[in-house]
């Protein structure tokens, strides 16, 4: 299922929170937030981790808490699977969405 407009300017909003947060670039910030939130286990990392060299770790602390807190705020305290489905919805654009839609979406 692909993502909706009201899920792109979501996750667009997170981005630039953690990118103005953390003082990174729109890139840093995405890759943080996709190691959030997939930590690796999604197929568009399994498939393209080489070819874009995007590599997972950790994140520090305070990255964590940087993207959780933009994570729940935007996105309105969503439960692990909510969130998921949103951000990898946009951020794994072309890869499925391996788990159906939450029974509470989310978006408002």
């Amino acid at each position: 299922m692909e993502a909706t407009d009201e899920e792109k300017q979501q996750v667009e909003e997170i981005l630039h929170r953690v990118a103005e947060s953390l003082d990174v670039d729109r890139n840093e910030a995405r890759k943080l937030l996709h190691r959030y939130v997939c930590g690796g286990d999604c197929d568009w990392y399994k498939t393209r981790r080489e070819a874009t060299e995007f590599e997972m770790g950790g994140l520090s602390g305070q990255e964590t808490a940087v993207v959780r807190e933009a994570v729940s705020d935007i996105l309105h305290d969503p439960s692990p699977e909510e969130a998921w489905y949103v951000i990898h919805g946009v951020l794994c654009a072309g890869h499925p969405r391996s788990h159906p839609k939450p029974p509470e979406q989310m978006v408002r």
